[in-house]
């Protein structure tokens, strides 16, 4: 995939605009997910939730099981 750049500019409100060529090139839709990141102190990182939905469904399913472990042993330990 050739990198080119694209100027945009952000709202007060933290907003851009992903010009129509782009979206068109990637096959994004109208009110899809997009995933975001950091990846380096002057880069961030765009792309389509459904691309990590993998890795993001193991996270929060881990973070469910630690709570439901946590209530548990507050649940004991208040009895």
């Amino acid at each position: 995939m050739r990198r080119e750049s694209t100027i945009v500019r952000m709202s007060s409100k933290g907003q851009i605009v992903i010009p129509a060529a782009v979206r068109r090139r990637l096959g994004l839709k109208t009110g899809q997910q997009m995933a975001i990141r950091a990846n380096t102190q002057d880069e961030i990182v765009l792309r389509p939730a459904d691309r990590d939905s993998d890795a993001v469904d193991v996270m929060l399913r881990r973070r469910r099981r630690e709570r439901a472990r946590e209530t548990r042993k507050h649940e004991r330990w208040s009895h």
